[in-house]
């Protein structure tokens, strides 16, 4: 039988676990709901971006439908986690990117767990960078990556670049999303443009490619806030079911508890009648 000051003992430290993985549970759910609203917004942006850049094309001089490249590497950006308690989150992403990765694509690597996990594998990054944790700081991310991902497209390392990410709906098992991101398919925005060309004071050139830039820059904030919002809900799953498992723990003790008060009880008692009846034996042979 356990000792009752031992399990009291053991009872105080599950129940501070308990409220720490509730914590983690709370806010984890904070996180995917502050990006599900944030997510709209995005997305109506690259929209009107997309417009524009259609209507863009009315403007140059002679159109041409999107060429893609057969030659030339591929640079892969993978979203991945920036902290644990995820489950196979990470293991899943990085395993998407082995699959399409060949000799002498760049892999680009947000998240300091798909990182650790990819060196773990012997595969190195080109380039690795921390993985915002809240959508506040996506921006500021996806300006480094954006940074990175030009540098290397103007000195002709990559003709092409991926992005892999987790999408998230609620109700729904996660999914891994692929998507082109450069060259943008200028194809599919034909049905954005308008009849007339629109009124501008920049130099048309210029003025395309700077929305070039501003629609990629848009696509991979949603890819960004997708897996922000896809992370801490696999994070938010991981810690329901601690948070279960440390519940029915916490149910044993007690019972532990309570067995162990009985017994305690039970001995107090036995150690009373004992001694009682020492003294009236004593009692008795005086």
């Amino acid at each position: 039988m356990a000792n009752l000051a031992d399990v009291q003992t053991h009872i105080s430290s599950i129940v501070e676990l308990r409220d720490i993985v509730g914590a983690m549970r709370s806010l984890a759910g904070m996180r995917v709901q502050e990006a599900q609203r944030t997510l709209p917004a995005i997305r109506r942006y690259a929209e009107m971006v997309a417009s524009a850049l259609a209507a863009s094309l009315l403007l140059l001089p002679k159109p041409q439908p999107l060429q893609r490249e057969t030659q030339g590497s591929l640079g892969l950006v993978v979203f991945t986690a920036e902290h644990g308690f995820v489950g196979g989150f990470t293991e899943r992403l990085i395993d998407a990117a082995e699959a399409t990765l060949k000799d002498g694509d760049l892999l680009f690597l947000l998240g300091s767990r798909g990182k650790a996990l990819a060196l773990e594998r012997r595969r190195q990054a080109t380039w690795s960078y921390p993985m915002a944790t809240r959508c506040a700081a996506a921006s500021e991310t996806v300006r480094h990556l954006s940074d990175e991902l030009y540098r290397h497209v103007a000195q002709g390392e990559i003709t092409r670049v991926d992005v892999i990410y987790t999408h998230y709906r609620q109700g729904i098992p996660p999914t891994i999303e692929r998507r082109l991101l450069l060259p943008l398919d200028l194809t599919s925005l034909k049905a954005k443009q308008p009849r007339y060309p629109p009124l501008h004071y920049m130099e048309p050139v210029a003025l395309h490619e700077k929305l070039m830039a501003e629609y990629a820059f848009a696509l991979l904030t949603e890819a960004a806030v997708e897996s922000i919002a896809s992370e801490n809900a696999a994070r938010f799953a991981a810690m329901e079911s601690a948070h279960d498992n440390v519940s029915k723990k916490l149910d044993k003790l007690h019972q532990a508890e309570w067995e162990a008060r009985q017994s305690e009880i039970t001995t107090e008692i036995l150690d009373l009648v004992t001694g009682t009846e020492a003294q009236l034996q004593e009692r008795s042979r005086q």
